[in-house]
This record gives C-alpha cells, structure tokens and sequence, in this order.
C-alpha cells in the first residue's frame, strides 16, 4: 500500500472530506436500517436489540476516522485491530452474532464505496489512480477488518463458553453448608470420570475453604456407578480423612453398593446412613 508523504490535503481531498462528512449522517441510518433487516429477518440472534442511536453515534465516529486514514493512506494493522476490537465489543454489547457482524461490515463497506463512486462521478479530473488507490485501501483495511472481527468474536464466544462451564461445573459439586463445620454434597446424576475427578478436586477444597469437620456425601440421586468412579469417591474420603474432615455416606443404593464390593473398598471405618436425614440427627448433636 503506498504511503503518503505529507500530511496535507490537496483541494481534491478537502472536497471529498467535506463531502464524506455531509453524508455521515445518511450512511448512519443506511446501516442501522440494514442491521434491523438483518435481525428482522433472525440472521441476527434471537436476543438481538438494536440501540438505533447508540449505534448510529459509534458508526459515525468511525466512518469519520476512517476516511481520514483513507486519504492519507497510512493506516496500519495496530489502527485495524483497534477498529476490530471496538465493533466486537459493541455487537456483544447488543448480542449479534458472527453472522450479522460479518454482513453489516460487509455492507458498510459497499455503502462507503457508494459514497465514494458518487463523489467520483461529480470530479472530472480526478484521476482514475487516485480513485483506485482509495478503493485499494478501503477493500484492504475491510479485508482485515473483517478477518479481525471474526478472530476476536471467536475468542470472545471461547472465553464465554469457558465461564459458562466454570460455572456449570461449580453447580455440579455443591457442598452446602448447614452448620459451622458440616457440609452436606448431594450427588445427583450420572457420574463420570471427568465429574468423579471434579467432585474430588472440589471436595477438598470447599471443605477446606469452609472449615469443616464433617462432610455427608449423599450418593441417592445417583442411579448407577462404574468402578472408577466408586474408586475416585472412596479416594475422596481417604484424602478427607487426612485433612482431618469426617466423611459419611447416605443413599448409597444396592447397585452402587455392589460395585464398591467388587471393587474390594472397604468402607468399614466410613459411616454409612440410609438416607440423610438420619445421618443429621446423628451429627448435629455433637457439632
């Protein structure tokens, strides 16, 4: 891309600045009124809003800074990512999806262009280089754009689907606590490695982190159980033990039951209750 050298405006320039900025406020309601197709018509999400003014306010300011960079031609990939991360930060805040972000930019682009053909047709001397080097840099910075807009909305949905399975996966091994020092961990579910190997990560920490002395593992909303699992239960109690927090078992039901046989643990020195209201009576006294 060739790069100018001064850092001023020819006649050709100024007039096509001044220009530009008339129609800023038409190229505002052209995008806007497109982005509301496009979630009229659910390319957009379904929880798409549309802000029309805030919208239109943040356009503006960029189509202004764009043309600006375009006459001079000295825009660089650092302004392009600046650009980038303020559109994406802008269709998140108003819930759009890749898709819509992707053909409103699109069409932005084909706006400008439209306002640049037409400027164009009423110069008779305005050289046909010149046009072409605007075009030039408007479909490379664009190009850019559009790559960038994709790259940091990916990113953004990874982070947010990361979050969300943070939090999914602290729903998964709720210890509560229901007094000083007991906690109750009420397992509900199939159980795999992955949720066996979380329940024992978790496990010890909460019952650090809350300070307690007893923890009921209620195994009764637990259908069935594999011998890992089992294995990754029983190697929970055993890492309790050493941290000094008494653990007891309810609902352990029959096939669960049979599994840890198998397997040979030994839950001799674990209390085990039927069902956890009766596993309470026998704590809470003594708390």
């Amino acid at each position: 891309m060739m790069i100018r050298r001064d850092i001023t405006m020819d006649k050709v320039e100024t007039m096509y600045v001044e220009y530009f900025h008339e129609r800023l406020e038409e190229i505002g309601e052209k995008w806007t009124k497109r982005l509301q197709i496009l979630v009229d018509e659910k390319e957009a999400t379904d929880t798409a809003v549309l802000k029309v003014p805030e919208l239109k306010k943040e356009i503006i300011l960029f189509c202004s800074d764009f043309v600006k960079q375009m006459i001079f031609q000295k825009s660089n990939t650092r302004d392009v990512q600046e650009w980038a991360g303020r559109i994406v930060e802008i269709f998140s805040s108003h819930t759009f999806s890749l898709q819509q972000s992707v053909a409103s930019l699109t069409y932005l682009r084909q706006i400008l262009w439209d306002v640049m053909v037409e400027f164009s047709s009423e110069q008779e001397h305005l050289e046909a280089s010149r046009l072409a080097g605007w075009g030039s840099y408007m479909n490379k910075s664009f190009d850019l754009l559009l790559h960038k807009v994709t790259v940091y909305t990916n990113q953004l949905n990874e982070e947010q689907i990361a979050a969300q399975q943070t939090k999914i996966t602290e729903l998964s091994v709720p210890i509560i606590p229901i007094a000083e020092d007991i906690g109750v961990l009420p397992l509900i579910g199939t159980i795999d490695t992955y949720r066996a190997s979380l329940i024992q990560r978790k496990g010890i920490e909460r019952s650090s982190e809350l300070q307690l002395s007893y923890l009921v593992i209620d195994l009764s909303g637990v259908p069935i159980m594999d011998t890992m699992v089992a294995n990754e239960i029983f190697q929970l109690i055993k890492m309790l033990e050493l941290s000094g927090v008494e653990s007891i078992l309810t609902g352990i039901r029959p096939e669960i039951a049979q599994t840890a046989v198998q397997l040979g643990i030994d839950f001799t020195n674990v209390n085990t209750y039927a069902h956890l209201h009766q596993a309470l009576r026998a704590i809470l006294p003594s708390s």
